[in-house]
C-alpha cells in the first residue's frame, strides 16, 4: 500500500508540471484536487494519523481497486461515442445521464482522460457533507464523539443517560435505533403508545396510564404508530446510531419513545404531562439521568410560564432531569401584539389572512382567525368589540357590542360588509369568550371562522382580488362595562392559526365618538388607531417557564441532494450561520415573562435524518426530500424547523450528563450560557446565548469537575515518590510549597495530617502498602 501511494505522489508531482500549460478550467479542478492530495501526502505518518481527522478535505480520498488507486469523478460527455475509449484508459463508468457519467478514473491518467475527444469536462468528486454530520461539526457534537481524538480523556456519547422523545411517525425498526454492529438488538428500551392496549399496563404507583408500554422483544414486533415521519426523524436527530455518516448526538444513550397521535393537528396536554411523567419516572426506576425532547409548540397560552405542562415539567425536572422544547415556527407571521388599553385609546388591530390558495389580498376571506388575548394582571378583565374598517374611507363603518363574556355577532348585522362563503367551508361565525384560567388570569379567546368580504373587485394589474373592507377588533379597558375595574390595562394577545395571519398595519381611522357635550356623534380622526404587531414575543407558550431549555433554531447548512430528483436542492435564500426565518423567540422586556429567549440555538434547516418508511418518503414516489435508502430499506430524509434543531440540543445535553449526571436545569443553562456561541449573527432572535457548542461545554464541565487526588501525591505527577515525602515534611514544618496538594496530605485517613501520615508514606514507598 505504501508503495502505492508513493507512485501516486510521483504521477502527482509529474502532472503538476504538465498543467503549468494549461488554463481550462477542467485543468484547475484537477489541479486543486492534486495539490489538496499532495498535501495530505507530505504529512509525516504522526501529523497524518492525527489530523486527517480534523482537517475538512474538499475531494474524496482515492481508494485502490483491482491494484490501481482511483477516484470517484464527474465526467462531461458530448454523446456516448468517447464510452469506448474511457473504458480502454481503464474508466470504470458507473452510470449514465444526459451529458455527463459518474466514473472512478485512475489517478495516474485523470489528465490523459480530460484531453479525449468528446470529453468536454472532468472534475473529481467533492465530499458532501450529509446534513446530520453538518449539525455534527457546527455543534461540534462529533468532536465530543470522538473525544481523545480532541483532547478529551475519553468519547461522550451519551452512554448511561435516557434520552425521551415525545412524537409520533415512529419506524421503530429503523436501523437508526438498532445498535452499532448488531442489527438484531434495539437500543429503542421504552415505547409508551397512548393509545394502543396491547403491551403491559402503563402504571405509575397506584395509577394506571392510559395506553400501554412495550419492552424488550414486544419492541421488535413493533412496525410504526402512524403514517407520519417526524417522530424517527426527531428521534435519530437526538440519538440516532451512526450508519454511513449519518447519526445523531448522542448514539450510546437509551432510548424511550412515546406516542401522542394528536401532535400533528393539535396538542394533547393531558397526554404530553403523561409522556413527560413516564419518561422521567422510568429514568429513577433504572437510576439513569434522562433529557426529555419534545418538538411542538403553540401560540396560545398565557406564556407566562403558569400553565400545566410548564408546572409538570417544574415538578419532575431537577438533578439528571432536564427538559428540552421546541421554541416554535411561528416567527415572521408578526403575530404578536402588546400595551396599555385606555379609556380615550383601546388598543385596536386590523386582522388580516393572506392565503397562498386563493388569489386575493389579505382581507378577501377569513378561513379560521383564532385570536388568544390575556391580561398581563391576574385581576385584569378583558373587554373587546369587533369592528369593520372601509380601507378606502377610512372609517370604521360598524362596531359591535362589547364582548364581555360570551358574544356570537349576528351576521346579518355586518352583511353589507362580510358574508359566510359556504363554498369554502360549512360553518360560519364571529365569536368571543372571556374565560378565568387556572392561573387565575383572564383569557379571551376571539374566533372568526369562514367569512368573505362582501365589496370586492378584481385587480387585472396585481392579479388578485382586492377587498374594500377589513375586520378588527379593539380591546377596551374593563371599566367600560364593570365600574369598579380600573381604567386601563395591559394586555398580550397573540395570533393562533396555522394560515399566514399578518397583523402588520398601521392604519389611522376616523372613529364615532360622543362629542365633547355629549350630546351627538361625531367622526374623530384617530392617528394611528390600529397598530402593527409584531414577532418580539413569537415564542412558544410551553417554551418559557426557567426549568424548560427552549431552542431556537439557525441555518448550519442550505442544501441536500434529493435522492428521487438526483440532484442537489439549494436553499439559497438562507444565508449560513443566519437565523432560520420561521424560528420563534422573545425579545427582552417584551411577554409577561420580559425574558430573553429561546435559551439556545441550533442547527434548524435541511437536516437530514432517519425518515419513516410508512410516510411520503416512501409513498410519494418523487419527493425531493429524500435522500437515502439503505439496503434495509430504511430511508433518510430533510425537514426543517425548530423541530429538529431541540433534539440536537437534547442529545447534546445527554453528551454532558454523561459526565455530570446530576445536572440541574438551572446548571444546564449555565453550561449553555458560559460556552455558547454569539458569533456575527447573534441578536434579540437568538436569545441571550447564541449558538450550542457541544465541545465548549464538555471542555468547561471538565475544568469544573473536582480532580481525583491519590492520597500521598502530594506533587500531582501521577505516582508517589521521593519527592512527594519532600513535600510532605516541609508541610509538616510549616514550609508548605504552593504546589503542595492539601487534599492528598492525610495519607493513612485518620482525618488529620501529622507524622504517623509522614510514616505511612514512608513505609508505601519501601513496601508497596499502606498496611
Amino acid at each position: 500500500m505504501r508503495k502505492i501511494m508513493v507512485l501516486a505522489l510521483v504521477a502527482v508531482s509529474t502532472l503538476v508540471v504538465a498543467f503549468a500549460q494549461l488554463q481550462d478550467k477542467t485543468a484547475l479542478s484537477l489541479q486543486r484536487f492534486f495539490d489538496e492530495r499532495r498535501d495530505i501526502e507530505r504529512m509525516t505518518s504522526e501529523h497524518r494519523d492525527g489530523m486527517l481527522s480534523m482537517i475538512d478535505p474538499v475531494y474524496v480520498a482515492p481508494r485502490v481497486i483491482d491494484g490501481v488507486e482511483m477516484v470517484d469523478a464527474f465526467i462531461d460527455i458530448d454523446g456516448s461515442s468517447v464510452l469506448p475509449a474511457l473504458k480502454r484508459l481503464g474508466v470504470l463508468v458507473n452510470c449514465e445521464f444526459e451529458g455527463f457519467v459518474t466514473a472512478q478514473v485512475p489517478v495516474d491518467r485523470l489528465l490523459e482522460v480530460s484531453r479525449l475527444d468528446g470529453v468536454t469536462g472532468l472534475e473529481v468528486s467533492k465530499q458532501v457533507t450529509l446534513c446530520t454530520d453538518s449539525t455534527l461539526i457546527s455543534t461540534r457534537a462529533g468532536e465530543v464523539l470522538n473525544g481523545p481524538d480532541y483532547g478529551l480523556p475519553q468519547a461522550y456519547d451519551g452512554t448511561g443517560v435516557i434520552i425521551g422523545i415525545i412524537d409520533n411517525g415512529f419506524d421503530y425498526q429503523h436501523s437508526a435505533f438498532k445498535t452499532s454492529g448488531d442489527s438484531s438488538k434495539s437500543r429503542i428500551v421504552r415505547v409508551y403508545d397512548v393509545t394502543n392496549d396491547t403491551g403491559h399496563p402503563a402504571t405509575l404507583g397506584d395509577n394506571t396510564l392510559p395506553g400501554s408500554i412495550f419492552m424488550d422483544e414486544q419492541i421488535d414486533t413493533l412496525t410504526s404508530d402512524s403514517k407520519g415521519t417526524h417522530g424517527t426523524h426527531v428521534a435519530s436527530i437526538a440519538a440516532g446510531t451512526h450508519v454511513d455518516g449519518y447519526g445523531g448526538m448522542a448514539p450510546g444513550a437509551d432510548i424511550v419513545l412515546c406516542v401522542s397521535p394528536t401532535l400533528n393537528i393539535g396538542i394533547s396536554e393531558v397526554q404530553v404531562v403523561n409522556c413527560i411523567k413516564y419518561i422521567n419516572a422510568y429514568a429513577d426506576s433504572v437510576g439513569m439521568p434522562c433529557v426529555v425532547s419534545i418538538s411542538v409548540s403553540t401560540a396560545n397560552g398565557p406564556h407566562d410560564g403558569k400553565d400545566r405542562i410548564s408546572r409538570a415539567v417544574a415538578e419532575t425536572t431537577g438533578p439528571g432531569h432536564i427538559f428540552v422544547i421546541a421554541a416554535g415556527n411561528t416567527a415572521g407571521r408578526f403575530g404578536y401584539h402588546t400595551g396599555w388599553s385606555r379609556m380615550d385609546k383601546p388598543l385596536s388591530l386590523l386582522l388580516g389572512c393572506f392565503n397562498m390558495r386563493l388569489q386575493c389580498d389579505d382581507s378577501y376571506y377569513y378561513p379560521n382567525v383564532w385570536i388568544d388575548t390575556w391580561g398581563r394582571k391576574g385581576s385584569t378583565r378583558i373587554v373587546a368589540t369587533i369592528n369593520v374598517f372601509d380601507k378606502q374611507t377610512k372609517h370604521i363603518v360598524w362596531e359591535s357590542e362589547k364582548i364581555s363574556l360570551f358574544t356570537e355577532i349576528n351576521l346579518d348585522d355586518i352583511k353589507d360588509y362580510f358574508v359566510p362563503d359556504y363554498t369554502m367551508d360549512s360553518v360560519a361565525y364571529i365569536r368571543g369568550l372571556i374565560s378565568q384560567s387556572a392561573s387565575a388570569k383572564y383569557e379571551m379567546s376571539t374566533t372568526i371562522r369562514n367569512m368573505k368580504c362582501a365589496s370586492v373587485i378584481w385587480d387585472e394589474e396585481q392579479g388578485i382580488y382586492v377587498s374594500r373592507y377589513q375586520l378588527g377588533i379593539s380591546f377596551y379597558p374593563p371599566k367600560t362595562v364593570y365600574p369598579r375595574q380600573p381604567d386601563s390595562c395591559y394586555l398580550d394577545t397573540w395570533i393562533c392559526t396555522y394560515d399566514a395571519t399578518r397583523w402588520r398595519y398601521n392604519e389611522s381611522a376616523y372613529v364615532e365618538r360622543p362629542s365633547s357635550e355629549g350630546d351627538s356623534i361625531v367622526s374623530e380622526w384617530v392617528e394611528n388607531y390600529y397598530t402593527p404587531a409584531s414577532d418580539y414575543c413569537s415564542i412558544g407558550s410551553y417554551a418559557v417557564h426557567d426549568s424548560i431549555i427552549s431552542v431556537g433554531a439557525y441555518v448550519a447548512r442550505n442544501s441536500y441532494y434529493s435522492l428521487n430528483l438526483g440532484t442537489m436542492i439549494y436553499d439559497n435564500n438562507y444565508t449560513l450561520g443566519s437565523v432560520y426565518f420561521v424560528s420563534s423567540y422573545q425579545v427582552p422586556g417584551y411577554g409577561p415573562t420580559g425574558k430573553a429567549l429561546p435559551v439556545v440555538m441550533a442547527p434548524g434547516l435541511d437536516v437530514v435524518a432517519a425518515g419513516s418508511r410508512y410516510s411520503y418518503f416512501q409513498t410519494t414516489p418523487q419527493h425531493k426530500d429524500l435522500v437515502r435508502r439503505d439496503a434495509d430499506g430504511s430511508l433518510w430524509g430533510a425537514m426543517s424547523g425548530t423541530s429538529m434543531a431541540t433534539p440536537t440540543v437534547a442529545g447534546i445535553i445527554a453528551q454532558w450528563l454523561q459526565i455530570k449526571p446530576d445536572m440541574t436545569p438551572s446548571e444546564v443553562k449555565d453550561v449553555i450560557a458560559q460556552t455558547s456561541v454569539k458569533d456575527e449573527f447573534f441578536g434579540n432572535r437568538m436569545g441571550p446565548n447564541g449558538k450550542i457548542d457541544a465541545m465548549a461545554g464538555v471542555q468547561y464541565l471538565l475544568s469544573q469537575m473536582e480532580p481525583e487526588y491519590t492520597p500521598g501525591d502530594l506533587d500531582g505527577s501521577g505516582k508517589i515518590d521521593i519527592d512527594d515525602v519532600t513535600l510532605f515534611i516541609a508541610l509538616i514544618l510549616g514550609n508548605p510549597d504552593p504546589a503542595t496538594i492539601l487534599e492528598a496530605t492525610d495519607f493513612d485517613g485518620n482525618g488529620k495530617v501529622d507524622i504517623d501520615d509522614v510514616t505511612s508514606l514512608i513505609h508505601y514507598l519501601l513496601t508497596g502498602s499502606i498496611d
